[in-house]
C-alpha cells in the first residue's frame, strides 16, 4: 500500500509538478488497508469522515505557463485496497481528473461524490463512459452542465500507468450539457470521442466550466457535428 501510494505520488509530481493544495490536509500513505472496508457487505464504509480522509484525497493543482486552468485529481482509487500482492489492476484502476477555468471548490466536491459512488459500488469510470448526473455537476450552484463524460486526460499522455501494486488509468471528466450529452448518445459506438472532438475544436477542450453555454447553440454547429459524425462512420466502417 505505501509503496503504491509513494509511487503513485512520485508519478503526479512528474506529470503535472507541485500541487498547491491537498484535501485533506493530512495527505499521506493510508495507515491499514482494510480501514474503509464493511465486513457485512465486502464495500466500503465511507460513512465517517474520517475513514473518508484515509481513503480519498483531492490535489489541487494551480494555472502555470502551460496550463492556463486549474486541475483537480483524486489519490486513493487506485491504492491497492484488496490486495496482498500485485495483480493487473491496482485497486479500482483508475484517478479521476477535472479541469475548471477558475478555482472552484464544487470540484473538489464533484470528484469526492464520483469516487465515493466508486468505492460503495465496487465499480470504475473508464473513458468512453457518458454519466447523467441529473443535477448540476457544480450542484448545489446553478449549471448547465448536467451530465459528464470520461476521456483520457491530456496530462497523462500514456494513459495506462504501473504501480508496484498494478497498472491504472488517469482519466479526464468532463462536463456537459443535456443537449449535447443527447449528441453524444446517438452516436453509436463513438459518442464520447465524438462529443469530445466537438468541444475540442468549439474550443471548450477538457474543461469544464460550470458558466459556459451549451455548444450546440452555436451557428456552425449543424456542420462541425456532421464533420465529426462522418469522420466516425468512416472509422467505424474501416474497422468492419
Amino acid at each position: 500500500m505505501v509503496e503504491a501510494w509513494n509511487a503513485r505520488n512520485k508519478l503526479y509530481q512528474q506529470l503535472i509538478g507541485d500541487y498547491t493544495t491537498v484535501f485533506p490536509d493530512s495527505y499521506a500513505p493510508p495507515r491499514d488497508n482494510k480501514l474503509v472496508r464493511s465486513g457485512r457487505s465486502g464495500t466500503f464504509d465511507t460513512a465517517d469522515p474520517a475513514k473518508q480522509d484515509q481513503c480519498l484525497a483531492i490535489l489541487t493543482y494551480a494555472p502555470d505557463p502551460l496550463r492556463p486552468h486549474w486541475t483537480y485529481l483524486t489519490s486513493g482509487l487506485s491504492n491497492p485496497w484488496f490486495q496482498d500482492e500485485p495483480q493487473e489492476v491496482s485497486g479500482f484502476g483508475c484517478e479521476l481528473m477535472l479541469k475548471t477555468p477558475a478555482q472552484s471548490h464544487w470540484a473538489v466536491q464533484a470528484l469526492q461524490s464520483m469516487a465515493f459512488y466508486i468505492f460503495n459500488s465496487m465499480g470504475t469510470l473508464s473513458p468512453g463512459v457518458l454519466v447523467r448526473l441529473n443535477a448540476p455537476v457544480s450542484s448545489p450552484a446553478a449549471s448547465d452542465l448536467n451530465s459528464i463524460i470520461v476521456w483520457y486526460a491530456d496530462e497523462a499522455p500514456d494513459a495506462w500507468y504501473q504501480l508496484p501494486s498494478g497498472g491504472f488509468g488517469i482519466y479526464v471528466v468532463i462536463g456537459i450539457t443535456e443537449d449535447e450529452c443527447k449528441f453524444a448518445e446517438s452516436v453509436e459506438e463513438y459518442g464520447a470521442w465524438c462529443i469530445q472532438n466537438v468541444l475540442r475544436q468549439t474550443g471548450v477542450g477538457q474543461i469544464s466550466d460550470s458558466a459556459r453555454r451549451s455548444v450546440m447553440l452555436r451557428d456552425d454547429i449543424d456542420e462541425l457535428l456532421k464533420s465529426v459524425k462522418l469522420y466516425a462512420d468512416n472509422f467505424r466502417v474501416n474497422l468492419s
